[in-house]
């Protein structure tokens, strides 16, 4: 009977670690049972990418992406109305990228003089879908570290070929410390990524630095994986 009752208790334990490594977005779930509107705003959000339709509006799908990725962020947090609303909003977008049309073809240009062939038409250059992730942070530290760079090169590669795109940098700490110490730390380390973005020849006026300190959590702060998670720099669209 022993016996019995410690293969029991082991296929649980597997069954819930196994639960555990489940996330959505890219943000691990804190619970067993998360809400089955991440996994129905994940599939409307698959499901439009496989539609012909999507591939004249990529910016419809990487924004459904970006809020089910800050709505997983807020949930965690506790803020359950808000998430619900980002992936309503989420699924419209990807609804709405099903539906897009292919823009009209432009008017043909006029005939060139005889003497003179006409020049050959420039190569159009591929649009990158809009994505951009959090960077983080060792403890009590605002240096960016190799990874964070790489990501940051990213971003301003993106913003480059999206020169209409403004960023919100949003610094974010774990628990530990005072509040207004965290609050200067999450500043410092918004303004380590604005200065960086700066380096890579992105305009300043395209980016806004905050700090949220530890009023953010996307994990807890009872564990050291929580608080590595927490210590990051959020990049937001604005525009």
């Amino acid at each position: 009977m022993r016996a019995k009752l410690v293969w029991v208790v082991c296929g649980m334990f597997l069954v819930m670690v196994g639960c555990a490594t489940r996330s959505h977005f890219g943000i691990p779930d804190q619970s067993l049972v998360p809400p089955s509107d991440f996994d129905q705003t994940e599939a409307a959000i698959a499901s439009a990418e496989k539609s012909p339709n999507a591939q004249y509006c990529p910016d419809k799908i990487a924004q459904a992406k970006q809020k089910g990725k800050r709505a997983a962020e807020v949930y965690w947090a506790c803020h359950t109305n808000e998430a619900m609303a980002l992936l309503a909003e989420a699924r419209k977008l990807a609804k709405e990228a099903e539906s897009c049309q292919a823009p009209p073809k432009a008017a043909p240009a006029p005939a060139p003089a005889p003497a003179s062939p006409p020049p050959a038409p420039p190569a159009a250059a591929a649009r990158q879908p809009i994505s951009f992730h959090s960077v983080y942070f060792d403890f009590d530290k605002s240096n960016l570290k190799p990874k964070a760079k790489a990501e940051l090169d990213r971003a301003a590669a993106i913003m480059k070929d999206n020169p209409d795109v403004v960023l919100e940098l949003q610094g974010n700490t774990d628990a530990i410390g005072t509040e207004a110490y965290n609050k200067a730390l999450g500043e410092r380390r918004a303004k380590a990524v604005f200065g960086y973005l700066k380096s890579k020849g992105i305009n300043p006026s395209r980016l806004k630095a905050v700090s949220f300190g530890k009023d953010r959590p996307v994990a807890p702060n009872t564990t050291a994986a929580g608080r590595a998670q927490n210590r990051r720099v959020d990049m937001v669209i604005l525009k």
